[in-house]
């Protein structure tokens, strides 16, 4: 049977038919004979044995134009009006199958492809279609069933195999999938792509070892196979075998594809992991060499600086960063961290204060604005912003946090308790809240609250420090439960051996209890991590004066009051013990020089 044309189009026709060889579209006809199959299996069906109708033809080509433009409607639109010239090509058919899946339209697209599966029951494009059509449905019993028919007709094409093992693993069949893939690996000895599909299969089941082995295989089979190299390096990673997986990574930039993204984005991270720091920025100078304008690239060579404490170069390159990308709300708020840590305190605010007039709903900027204004000790300045964040977010737990501290600051001790109990009524199992709580309590003389909160604290995390330590000296200080006390302050010190401020509050643990001696060597540990707290001095000196260490005890409080030389309570008690007048020592006297002075 031939198809009906008229004579005026012949001529179109041949050029239709030349123009498709040249583009290399497969050639199809309106005849229903079966098709025999190529063996591979991303080629098309087609039918050869009749004259197609050119009509059909010319929107075929018009809708092959339209797919490769990726413009899918007018695609679907001529395909379907070559159909209608058509009805039994299953070039068109299939063409129409796999557009509606693509676009996630999978009921129309099994439509067309049963049609081709009822004239030829053994279309391997076919039949590939449908079982990616049923993974699309989430039907992967029915995909698998696809995969069997395929492997059953065409037993060489191994990736039925592969695929069927992916989803066998996905349905945690994990012995079968491994048998499947198997099979698929003999029957394509020289692909390393089977064994790809073995290493992602046995990663799911965190068989890491049999995992980098089937990576290592599949690039004895391909030693160049870039996959194997990214796969066989994350597993490393997986396993912890980090200076492994930088070999690796390095490698693929070395001998294989320098531009590889994945493996230098992988390299850099762990070389940041592994606080390489210099290697890092070696490499990522490199990529900014090739693309100035990569921005995730650019943004790590400045954090990278922030690391090394290097903060004019970072802030460089933060500019940099924000020439790209001016509205990377995220670059200003570490541009104005960094302005902070050079102590630009004035331009740290001006950048956070221009950063909330662009997106005033920035929580970051008002948080990051208040802590900076808290440490200023500019506490009315700061609540404002604390007072956003927590609208913005009511479970913004720093938001609690910092407003209850800078009550504190403040001496707005009730207040800074409100702000804590309204934090922990959205949290009530935030350790560092109830911590915090306990000190305003403690602020107010309030003890049996104090040590409420700070058993809290400890009960919800009992490597909580400062909770152990804040309790333990709290003892020691009210001269009470002093067993406790040192116990408490030996478990703070094992989570945080050299906190200086904790070897003071052992120290003066012991003191209380009588341990003159104990309590003198932990005061040394404590004012070498810490040389410059006058409190720590003052308790020195009493330590040495009840171990009869007269001059050393002056000379200890002598540098308690250099330190702070508006403590007349120490002055006082220094003439009490024979010690003279303080106030004209050379370096007492300095020490209220500066102070006026400022």
């Amino acid at each position: 049977m031939t198809c009906p044309a008229k004579f005026w189009l012949k001529k179109i026709e041949r050029f239709l038919i030349v123009f498709a060889l040249l583009v290399g579209i497969p050639a199809y006809s309106c005849a229903s004979s079966p098709t025999k199959q190529a063996g591979n299996a991303t080629e098309l069906a087609s039918q050869t044995d009749s004259v197609p109708d050119p009509l059909a033809y010319y929107h075929f080509v018009l809708g092959y134009e339209y797919n490769l433009a990726n413009a899918v409607d007018a695609a679907l639109d001529e395909y379907a009006k070559a159909l209608s010239y058509d009805p039994s090509s299953v070039t068109i058919q299939l063409r129409l199958g796999a557009l509606y899946h693509s676009r996630g339209e999978h009921g129309k697209a099994q439509a067309h492809v049963e049609t081709v599966l009822v004239q030829d029951p053994s279309n391997l494009t076919a039949l590939q279609l449908m079982a990616a059509i049923a993974v699309g449905l989430n039907q992967p019993d029915r995909a698998i069933q696809f995969y069997d028919r395929i492997m059953a007709r065409y037993p060489e094409d191994g990736e039925a195999y592969f695929s069927e093992g992916m989803l066998l693993a996905g349905l945690k069949q994990y012995e079968d999938a491994e048998k499947v893939v198997r099979r698929g690996i003999a029957i394509t000895p020289t692909s390393p792509v089977g064994y790809l599909y073995l290493g992602r299969l046995l990663i799911q089941q965190q068989a890491w070892d049999r995992a980098a082995q089937a990576y290592r295989e599949a690039l004895v089979v391909h030693p160049g196979f870039e996959p194997a190299y990214l796969g066989l390096g994350t597993t490393l990673e997986a396993k912890g075998e980090t200076a492994k997986a930088i070999e690796v990574y390095r490698r693929i930039l070395t001998d294989i594809n320098q531009g590889n993204r994945d493996a230098r984005q992988r390299l850099v991270r762990l070389l940041l992991i592994e606080k390489s720091y210099e290697p890092a920025l070696t490499l990522l100078r490199r990529v900014v060499a090739d693309a100035p304008d990569d921005v995730e690239a650019q943004l790590r060579i400045g954090l990278i600086y922030g690391e090394l404490k290097e903060f004019p170069k970072a802030i460089d390159q933060m500019k940099l960063v924000l020439a790209l990308r001016p509205q990377e709300m995220r670059v200003r708020d570490h541009l104005a961290y960094l302005y902070e840590e050079l102590k630009q305190y004035e331009k740290a605010i001006a950048e956070y204060q221009g950063i909330i007039s662009d997106n005033e709903s920035f929580g970051d900027a008002h948080l990051h604005l208040g802590y900076l204004l808290y440490r200023l000790k500019r506490g009315e300045e700061a609540l404002s912003h604390f007072h956003r964040v927590i609208a913005l977010n009511p479970k913004a737990t720093e938001g609690h946090l910092m407003l209850g501290l800078t009550m504190i600051q403040g001496g707005r001790y009730e207040e800074a308790v409100g702000a804590f109990r309204q934090g922990l009524a959205t949290d009530p199992t935030n350790a560092d809240l109830h911590f915090n709580l306990g000190t305003a309590y403690d602020k107010m003389g309030r003890f049996d609250e104090l040590v409420r909160e700070m058993e809290e604290a400890i009960k919800l995390n009992p490597a909580h420090a400062d909770a152990l330590n804040y309790l333990g000296y709290s003892y020691a200080e009210r001269d009470v439960r002093l067993e406790e006390a040192v116990a408490l302050i030996k478990k703070a010190l094992v989570i945080k051996p050299q906190n200086g401020y904790y070897l003071d509050s052992l120290a003066w643990a012991y003191f209380k209890m009588g341990r003159f001696q104990e309590a003198l060597a932990e005061m040394k540990r404590a004012v070498e991590v810490v040389p410059d707290d006058p409190v720590f001095y003052e308790h020195l000196g009493e330590i040495y004066l009840n171990n009869n260490l007269l001059p050393d005890a002056r000379n200890a409080w002598l540098r308690s009051l250099e330190l702070e030389p508006n403590n007349p309570k120490l002055a006082d008690r220094f003439k009490a013990k024979g010690f003279g007048d303080p106030s004209i020592d050379e370096r007492v006297r300095k020490a209220q020089q500066r102070l006026s002075q400022r």
